[in-house]
């Protein structure tokens, strides 16, 4: 049993207990149309050269080049984009050629193309305008791709930039990680859906919403689960109904100390706890463990500190749980334009953007600095961080700063 009243753990440890319980098993193969934001779970080999032949770069004309060759040379076909020229071409001779048009060097022997503005043509006679190195305006076979060339290693996620490299080598099928499945609650008797009309006491679930758009955003199939109310029958009713149907649970509220928080209360008692209550600000109240050996995270009520521990603490856990395994770097390092004090021991976050004075660049924080401020969130770019180490942060400071935008792709 953990001891809740224990020091609190810190950012860098309780990260890294996420992160190490991570274990990937769940593979499926699907058509390639829909691999767009999947995660490999197998590394592509290209089967074939990707270009398959050698073909021209250009509109023009293509001939054997050589010392003995004439200025003038007679045409005596074409090779079009599909249909290439499948006759021999003698010294001294030349095709009609089109941008992407094969030329099968086995058959025709050309080695070159010139363009067309670079020559005069007189019916079936094509004059050359100047001299032309061996090999210009031809894209060698498999110049872009080479035949079982790696092109992607397991555990990358499918880019819509990445669709046209996988056509080009004729992907039908891949097999990738199989997308988490996500349950949201949402905890609290003073809690009313956003359709529903409350009561004069209650508050709209500012929450549940922003938390399934987020899960969607880095891949994830999300199941929106309601709201529990503080009791604990219904609460252990309603989680143990709904295991089965996800394989990761995630609640916001109910996982503080005090009485009327009952998740915490029912983890305690049905579930393994990993860790609870962090030295973090805003998000103390975070609980990470498990129940019947799916992943359970509560986060806080508040929601900004819910946003933010999402970005700070679950982002790279389900990205690493969903099989990825290139991250992009997310971190930019700038000097900062405010000074504050801080607790020691603890690791800060603070809501700014990045602003330019005389042509330099800096943090600056959102005006106020209270976990309860929503429009901390909606009126900055992203999160500075504070090292849990410092206590004084001075005007100038190179300070962490990392974008919601570029965490979520």
């Amino acid at each position: 049993m953990v001891d809740l009243h224990k020091n609190l753990l810190s950012f860098n440890k309780a990260k890294k207990i996420m992160l190490n319980s991570i274990k990937i098993n769940r593979i499926e193969t699907i058509d390639f149309e829909f691999s767009q934001d999947r995660v490999l779970a197998e590394d592509i080999y290209s089967k074939i050269n990707v270009p398959e032949f050698d073909n021209s770069a250009v509109d023009g004309f293509g001939f054997i080049n050589s010392n003995k060759m004439k200025r003038e040379l007679k045409i005596v076909g074409e090779s079009k984009p599909g249909k290439p020229f499948l006759g021999k071409v003698n010294e001294n001779q030349a095709i009609k050629v089109f941008t992407g048009a094969y030329l099968l060097k086995d058959i025709t022997k050309i080695d070159t193309v010139c363009m067309e503005e670079d020559t005069i043509t007189m019916g079936n006679k094509l004059k050359l305008e100047k001299k032309f190195t061996t090999g210009s305006n031809i894209r060698l076979e498999g110049e872009d791709v080479k035949k079982n060339k790696k092109i992607f290693k397991i555990g990358r996620k499918i880019r819509g930039l990445d669709l046209a490299q996988l056509s080009s080598i004729g992907i039908k099928k891949l097999k990738v990680y199989k997308k988490l499945r996500v349950g949201i609650f949402s905890s609290g008797d003073e809690l009313s859906e956003i359709k529903s009309k409350k009561s004069k006491y209650q508050i709209y679930d500012a929450n549940k919403l922003t938390l399934i758009s987020l899960f969607k955003k880095i891949g994830c199939e999300v199941h929106d689960f309601g709201i529990i109310k503080d009791e604990y029958l219904q609460t252990k009713k309603k989680i143990f109904s709904k295991l089965n149907l996800i394989d990761i649970l995630v609640t916001s509220g109910g996982v503080s100390k005090s009485k009327t928080d009952i998740i915490g209360k029912f983890l305690k008692e049905h579930g393994k706890i990993k860790f609870w209550r962090l030295a973090i600000k805003p998000g103390r109240p975070f609980a990470f463990g498990e129940i019947k050996g799916k992943p359970f995270i509560g986060l806080p009520g508040n929601p900004v500190a819910a946003i933010i521990t999402f970005f700070m603490l679950i982002i790279d856990y389900i990205k690493l749980l969903s099989g990825i395994r290139e991250s992009d770097f997310n971190e930019r390092v700038l000097p900062c334009d405010f000074s504050l004090k801080k607790r020691k021991g603890r690791t800060e976050w603070l809501r700014g953007k990045i602003i330019k004075k005389k042509n330099s660049f800096y943090l600056t924080k959102f005006s106020s600095t209270g976990s309860g401020i929503i429009s901390s969130i909606s009126q900055s770019q992203g999160i500075i961080e504070l090292d849990e180490k410092k206590d004084y942060i001075k005007k100038g400071t190179l300070l962490k700063f990392y974008k919601y935008e570029d965490m979520l792709n």
